[in-house]
């Protein structure tokens, strides 16, 4: 079933039609692959991974079932690349440190095919975001009154806001949000690919980036509009002071302090 054929559990159906184009930015090849064994040996004290419920793509669609059912909220949480087989453990630390600022709602994994070289992986990424949608479309119509919300790592930055752009106003999530993302940092700019998906698919959109993350891109800095805009509800939030390196967001109370207190 089309995305935008679903209802919208958390504000009213949008009757837009029009399809985000969206250019297949590709990186440095050799950073990333750098940035691989950061980020599977980050993490180095293993979650408490009881209760997180997964959500894998890499073999197709889930069940609706497979997420928390009649809850009042839930947040989904996409892993980076290379860090597919760690997915529910990365979703559990960061369940763990919203927990020690006051956070007690549930946290799902979203697990995506992370395998290959980087432009496969971002590519996957990208088509992911897709599938994620459609998942959604059916999940919201199954919980209308859950609040949604989704938290991408990395390149779970570029699925995250490529299910805005699958979604494409059909209905909406309560926020999107990033931490050091690796999508474009003009993404989100209103001449970018991306900014119709962040203003018609979300209530909000979050760009928590730090200046100490030597890998991301747009999650290293704010948007770069080169002068001009984003969308209303987009918003860059500085989390540099808490955030040291790429690995860093979910663990540190500082940076779950923020995310949460926009929830």
């Amino acid at each position: 079933m089309p995305a935008n054929e679903h209802t919208d559990s958390t504000a009213a159906n949008s009757d837009s039609t029009a399809r985000v184009s969206r250019r297949r930015l590709l990186g440095s090849a050799a950073t990333i692959v750098a940035s691989a064994g950061l980020s599977v040996a980050s993490g180095s004290v293993a979650a408490d991974t009881d209760g997180i419920a997964e959500l894998d793509f890499r073999d197709g669609v889930p069940d609706v079932t497979d997420a928390p059912q009649d809850v009042a909220e839930v947040v989904f949480k996409i892993h980076g690349y290379t860090s597919s087989s760690a997915s529910v453990e990365r979703a559990a630390t960061f369940r763990e440190t919203a927990r020690a600022v006051g956070y007690d709602e549930p946290v799902t994994a979203v697990t995506w095919d992370d395998s290959g070289l980087p432009t496969s992986a971002m590519q996957s990424a990208r088509d992911t975001g897709e599938l994620f949608a459609t998942w959604l479309g059916d999940y919201t119509d199954a919980n209308p009154s859950t609040t949604i919300r989704i938290l991408g790592h990395s390149m779970g930055g570029i699925l995250q806001l490529e299910t805005l752009a699958a979604i494409d106003g059909a209905f909406t999530v309560a926020t999107a949000d990033s931490i050091g993302s690796f999508e474009a940092s003009d993404a989100p700019c209103e001449d970018g690919p991306l900014a119709d998906a962040v203003r018609a698919s979300a209530g909000a959109v979050h760009n928590y980036y730090s200046t100490n993350d030597g890998i991301a891109r747009l999650g290293s800095g704010p948007a770069d509009c080169e002068g001009g805009a984003t969308p209303a509800n987009y918003h860059d939030i500085d989390v540099s002071d808490s955030v040291s390196e790429h690995s860093a967001y979910r663990k540190e109370t500082g940076c779950v302090s923020a995310i949460v207190d926009n929830y």
